[in-house]
């Protein structure tokens, strides 16, 4: 999750980068930043907490539970196919042991199909790992587009220069933390997409 959130503040560290650049790079200059101010202008800064942020996003939460739940029934799955063959395996053991089998012929064939079910079972994990990095990834991708839009949309309204990740920063003050805001905004816009979706089938 937190690669995610890394690469969700790099359109913040790159304005704050280009913001900075822009003034005199003496030590006076980093302080009149720090005052907002670039060449007298007035520069509105604001941050969001991504941490506290994706914790109370509600369709963060549903993603993961999904994906959880996912790798779980896997893991459940794969589990089971493996005690299954272990438990073949020994009895396989003891048959040669035992020297159970009608012929050598009859011996071989059975242990091949042991080795087949076995090599399958390695290639389905390696699949389904696969399979939910690649999950999770897409998750990932899915949160960072929707608070990114969702920030764009935002800010048409708040008018900031610049919205920092918090983790991006060495220190700024509580007074600029919009986190709750960009939260309530967040889950209510899913809320009133989820009753339209509602709605919509509803009238079919």
């Amino acid at each position: 999750m937190r690669k995610f959130l890394n690469a969700l503040c790099v359109f913040a560290l790159v304005a704050g980068c280009a913001l900075m650049t822009s003034c005199n790079n003496s030590e006076a200059n980093a302080v009149v930043i720090a005052d907002h101010q670039c060449y007298g202008k007035q520069i509105t800064i604001a941050y969001v907490d991504l941490d506290t942020l994706i914790a109370n996003y509600e369709y963060a939460k549903e993603l993961e539970m999904k994906l959880v739940d996912k790798i779980e029934t896997d893991r459940a799955n794969l589990n089971s196919r493996v005690a299954s063959l272990a438990k073949r395996q020994e009895e396989f053991q003891r048959k040669v042991q035992n020297n159970s089998f009608l012929s050598q012929s009859s011996a071989e064939q059975q242990y091949n199909a042991l080795m087949q079910e076995q090599e399958k079972l390695q290639a389905d994990a390696a699949r389904i790992d696969a399979e939910n990095m690649q999950a999770q990834q897409q998750m990932m991708k899915d949160l960072s587009d929707a608070v990114r839009a969702y920030i764009n949309e935002y800010n048409k309204t708040a008018g900031y220069d610049v919205i920092f990740d918090r983790a991006a920063t060495l220190y700024i003050g509580e007074a600029y933390n919009i986190t709750q805001d960009i939260i309530k905004g967040l889950n209510n816009k899913d809320k009133k997409g989820a009753v339209a979706a509602t709605d919509t089938t509803a009238t079919k």
